[in-house]
């Protein structure tokens, strides 16, 4: 392309509204080699304990005790991920669940992947009894409940794993008669939960 073309076509290609500084960057990551990363670059850590949770404090404490100071951060900055739905009820938040927690056993076994089938479509869906301990280990590792439960259990993890925040993955499914444009039982989860 000639030069006079390309400056044309930078001029009319501008960034609106233009940067005026630069976002803060965090390492997100589920293992020892991630957390070793981030703290060797003096980077803030996230650890994905939504998907992984074993494991979760052994990062943690690699991270904090490698830490190396940089232009990025002067101490260890920590927030792990949950994985959250609150409900009216706990019987409620639980069948909300059971779509995610399908499709998780389906990714982690090799199983057929699709769409999420709909909170009715789950309820009808048996778990194989060779997949019942993976699907009970992944699920204990979720906040699941009413909003007081869900915050008292938040606030424990929290605590548990001395982190600065938590990120909340919202994974309440869908009923068959939900618009297709947006998930309600995700936004009633944020909901209650902020109270």
């Amino acid at each position: 392309m000639p030069k006079q073309s390309r400056l044309a076509i930078e001029d009319a290609l501008r960034a609106t509204p233009q940067a005026a500084g630069r976002p803060d960057v965090w390492l997100l990551g589920s293992s020892d080699f991630s957390a070793q990363l981030a703290a060797s670059k003096g980077l803030p850590y996230v650890f994905a304990h939504h998907f992984s949770g074993s494991g979760t404090q052994r990062a943690l404490a690699l991270y904090r005790n490698a830490f190396v100071p940089s232009d990025l951060g002067m101490r260890p900055l920590t927030f792990l991920t949950a994985n959250v739905a609150v409900a009216e009820s706990q019987a409620e938040a639980e069948r909300l669940v059971r779509p995610n927690l399908l499709s998780m056993i389906n990714l982690r076994t090799g199983g057929e992947l699709g769409p999420q089938p709909t909170v009715e479509e789950a309820e009808r869906t048996v778990i194989a009894d060779a997949h019942q301990e993976l699907a009970a280990e992944m699920r204990s590792r979720w906040v699941v409940g009413t909003a007081d439960s869900v915050r008292a259990e938040l606030e424990q993890l929290a605590s548990t794993y001395a982190v600065d925040e938590i990120m909340i993955h919202p994974i309440a499914g869908a009923y068959a008669d939900d618009p297709l444009d947006r998930n309600p039982a995700r936004e009633t989860t944020l909901q209650l939960i902020s109270g």
